[in-house]
């Protein structure tokens, strides 16, 4: 493999806009931003659409057209790597999201805009891995975790700008545009980024006749989407749920590196110990505004309030760490104990909330408290999983991308997705004698988080 970009110097602001390696950070911090504020985008153009197409009843269809396809290529992604130049795919894979957002901009109907919708998750499910490969092989450790501490910031700033972008723009010009307008500033952070990688190479560290992982993906992507197709009214709900989770799981063993399930010590118990905490707190994260409107009876704006309370305690907590992250073994397991504190106090809190139907502001400090504890191990745990250690345990660079990001999204996929059709099984919506034992348990799971961490460490 090729050396990153810049091995030379220390993280700076000057060298953020001398320096190939700062130029990279710069168009990975971009793109981060732009990813968290396709999230609201999203959110804002659904309704939009749907009314002026007539297909309020194709909700589900349209969210499963960006978010199955996305599973079935993020497996592949580090076997693309391997195989093709970085800068190379990254440039195909953003053609072909660009293509998706035209097709979706322009579609005369709800068919023709799922049809854009799968190409863009086409995309955007490679070109979560590939950015991630490109991070991790590209930049130096001081360079990578600078630019995942500021991944984390990106979040805070997408939390306040996606909303005025999307609302701002559909307002104006029509939601069509909102599709596009932003689509100039990514093509360029992805040239920027294809520019400073195009002499990496990830292909020497990787067997050339290692099998391409078609199968796992599509069992993973097949998995995701039982799951979401089901309602918790059906008497498939619990056999399907069973089954599609078996589906991500075996994939899981497959695509990740050996060992990760069975919790072998070092990086490969740190993916695991990802894959566990994303997995919980996601769920909880998708609870939050069924919960909010439907049980506390929150406005929208009250309703904000508690996400972006969520987001900023991450986020901020998520900076404050990478700047003095946890080397140590011994400063990384406090982090996630005290982190599980924070987990369950929040969570707690949060209980009490729903089942006194308690001030609105009880949500958002339940879930801010709550955030703060994954703050204090998401990065890290990211770290101890993209740093090479001192022994070479036999993780190329293009596996701990794809295990960083299928870790990142398969577990919250999975267990998100049940937990929110088991707690809101018929038209009224959340019911709260299903809401508050699923709270609780989800606690239970994230105090869990430190045990696992242990064999990270």
């Amino acid at each position: 493999m090729s050396a990153p970009p810049s091995s030379a110097g220390s993280p700076s602001l000057r060298a953020l806009f001398s320096s190939r390696a700062g130029h990279l950070a710069l168009a990975v911090l971009v793109v981060e931003l732009l990813a968290g504020m396709q999230i609201y985008l999203n959110q804002t153009v659904l309704p939009l659409l749907a009314t002026e197409m007539g297909a309020r009843n194709a909700y589900g269809l349209v969210t499963a057209a960006a978010q199955v396809p996305a599973f079935l290529t993020m497996p592949l992604g580090g076997a693309m790597l391997a195989r093709w130049r970085p800068d190379r795919l990254m440039t195909a894979l953003t053609a072909l999201l660009v293509v998706g957002a035209v097709v979706g901009a322009l579609a005369p109907n709800v068919e023709v805009y799922v049809l854009g919708e799968i190409l863009r998750g086409l995309a955007a499910g490679a070109l979560a891995t590939a950015t991630m490969g490109v991070m991790v092989a590209g930049l130096p450790d001081a360079w990578r975790r600078l630019c995942l501490a500021g991944g984390s910031g990106m979040w805070v700033v997408a939390a306040l700008a996606g909303p005025v972008y999307a609302s701002g723009v559909s307002a104006s010009w029509g939601w069509r545009w909102a599709l596009v307008v932003y689509l100039p500033v990514l093509i360029a952070a992805r040239a920027v980024m294809a520019g400073q990688i195009h002499d990496l190479r990830l292909d020497e560290e990787t067997d050339h006749d290692e099998t391409v992982p078609w199968l796992p993906a599509l069992a993973m992507a097949s998995g995701v989407a039982l799951i979401g197709a089901l309602r918790a009214s059906s008497p498939w709900f619990w056999p399907g749920v069973g089954v599609g989770t078996a589906l991500v799981l075996w994939s899981c063993s497959y695509v990740l590196p050996d060992g990760t399930l069975r919790l072998v010590p070092g990086r490969r118990a740190g993916i695991a110990t990802l894959l566990w905490v994303c997995a919980f707190f996601l769920t909880l994260d998708y609870l939050v505004a069924p919960s909010a409107h439907d049980v506390l009876g929150l406005t929208p704006t009250q309703t904000g309030w508690a996400l972006t309370a969520g987001g900023i305690g991450w986020s901020a907590v998520a900076i404050a760490c990478g700047a003095r992250p946890a080397r140590e073994p011994q400063a990384y397991r406090r982090r996630t104990m005290l982190a599980a504190v924070f987990f369950v106090v929040g969570t707690m809190l949060m209980v009490v909330t729903v089942l006194e139907k308690a001030d609105w502001w009880g949500l958002p400090v339940g879930y801010g408290v709550a955030s703060i504890g994954m703050g204090l191990t998401h990065l890290d745990t990211m770290n101890r999983i993209v740093t090479d250690p001192v022994e070479p345990d036999g993780i190329t660079h293009a596996q701990a991308a794809t295990a960083v990001t299928i870790a990142g999204a398969a577990g919250g996929a999975v267990l998100g997705t049940a937990t929110t059709a088991f707690v809101a099984p018929a038209a009224a919506g959340v019911e709260t004698s299903r809401l508050w034992p699923t709270l609780v348990l989800l606690a239970v799971g994230l105090l869990l988080t430190p045990l696992l961490a242990r064999r990270a460490a």
